[in-house]
């Protein structure tokens, strides 16, 4: 799979994954980052958070408890479509989150995030996570520029995820999957910012 001229962060294609797969997929590596660490979480797919504006039908729903009874909401979006995600979208989904006082907010994406929307949700405090093929993480060197199929001692799942980050000079990434799940362990833990 090739990168995207204009956003080398980005895949050139989308990934092919159905929607429902895709949704499960974010379900299941949400609920084994929390399962590492020892947090039981209630994540439900469509779920409702209610808000001043009223209802807002969330693509995932994540409720859990800490600190001897708090209860921690966060919202995430799953966008399944050919172009990558603009700072408009981000921008809903940030209001949503004040709206609502859920304390965290996650955006994953099958054809990745526009700069703009990837600077306004670092700003905000909301993860961007691009789904891709697995193979698309596996890098080597070559004299031809023909894509290599991954080793099978790679171990790269199906579909992996992309944590994007604006930082001053681009965009830091770091990969997910069902055995990489640091990224997102390592958002939830970090302090909600003012928004």
């Amino acid at each position: 799979m090739d990168i995207n001229p204009d956003s080398p962060w980005n895949p050139r294609v989308p990934v092919e994954i159905s929607p429902t797969e895709f949704e499960k997929l974010v379900l299941e590596w949400l609920r084994l980052a929390a399962e590492r660490q020892s947090q039981t979480i209630a994540a439900r797919h469509l779920g409702i958070a209610y808000g001043a504006g009223g209802e807002y039908k969330i693509d995932v729903l994540v409720t859990f408890s800490a600190l001897g009874g708090a209860r921690f909401v966060v919202l995430v979006e799953c966008k399944h479509q050919a172009r990558p995600v603009e700072r408009d979208d981000v921008m809903v989904l940030e209001s949503k989150l004040r709206d609502t006082n859920a304390q965290k907010a996650m955006f994953f994406s099958t054809s990745g995030f526009q700069s703009g929307a990837l600077e306004f949700a670092t700003a905000k405090g909301i993860a961007t996570i691009t789904i891709v093929e697995g193979a698309w993480l596996y890098e080597t060197r070559s004299a031809d520029r023909k894509p290599i199929k991954p080793p099978p001692w790679a171990n790269l799942d199906p579909y992996m995820g992309i944590q994007m980050t604006k930082i001053p000079t681009g965009v830091s990434c770091q990969s997910l999957g069902l055995h990489e799940l640091d990224a997102i362990e390592e958002w939830l833990a970090m302090p909600t910012r003012e928004v």
